[in-house]
């Protein structure tokens, strides 16, 4: 009975709530269920369904631009975000940004290894085979790196910047010469996403069994030879320079 009576005030409260943010045109149903719950924020539950809450909040916008965004993201769903409910993810993403940005820096971890930097920083915002793919000049790499130092408002530091420039310049330069980078690109990003490929350290003989693997699973999966004995070398040679035991990437 003590429990019922509770959970009624519980309720009774929330519906209360609730009245009190309908005069501010906020009716979703959602509202209710976060009332009850205690759920947080709107942002968190419309926008995590696309995104993670790490690349929303990262992002440094005005609010006209956060306004441009959000309505963009309503219009292509607009059943998952109401007209009142875009106002409100507006209203709560200006007000605590700042205060999750600050959070997370506080968790922000250091890599000894610059390719999981890159994939820890990069990765907020960005596909990284869509990185990957990308064959820019080192003034190119640089000016794009700073351009996102700036961007995450403190997730990405100076030396941060600094070191993940320059582990896609020297990881373009060696794909550039090598004859088995075309492959590589072609191949396994083809079924991997890169920052699954990019955390994976082995030697010689480990990463030739792991294609060897790979190159029967395709076998069986598409009914034809995906990679020859010799593309298997290949691409071995080039993952054994970027992502073996003795690389130094920081």
């Amino acid at each position: 009975m003590r429990f019922e009576a509770l959970r009624t005030k519980e309720v009774m409260w929330a519906h209360l709530l609730l009245s009190g943010l309908i005069l501010y045109g906020v009716t979703s149903e959602i509202l209710l269920a976060q009332a009850l719950n205690n759920k947080g924020y709107l942002v968190d539950i419309k926008c995590s369904k696309c995104h993670t809450l790490r690349r929303v909040f990262i992002m440094c916008k005005s609010e006209s631009e956060w306004r441009v965004t959000i309505e963009k993201m309503m219009n292509k769903n607009q059943e998952w975000i109401q007209p009142a409910e875009a106002e409100q993810i507006l209203k709560e993403i200006l007000i605590s940004r700042a205060e999750r940005v600050h959070a997370m820096c506080q968790e922000r971890k250091d890599y000894e290894d610059a390719r999981f930097l890159f994939v820890d920083r990069c990765t907020l915002c960005h596909n990284i085979n869509r990185i990957l793919y990308q064959d820019k000049t080192p003034e190119e790499w640089k000016e794009t790196v700073e351009r996102m130092c700036t961007e995450a408002m403190g997730y990405i530091t100076s030396e941060d910047s600094e070191r993940i420039a320059r582990f896609l310049l020297e990881r373009a330069e060696i794909l550039r010469e090598d004859a088995g980078s075309k492959l590589f690109l072609d191949k396994c990003m083809n079924c991997h996403p890169g920052e699954q490929i990019l955390l994976e350290t082995h030697n010689r003989k480990e990463w030739r069994k792991i294609l060897r693997n790979c190159s029967e699973i395709a076998a069986k999966t598409f009914k034809t030879s995906w990679l020859h004995p010799y593309e298997v070398e290949l691409i071995v040679d080039i993952l054994v320079k970027t992502q073996g035991f003795s690389v130094q990437n920081n």
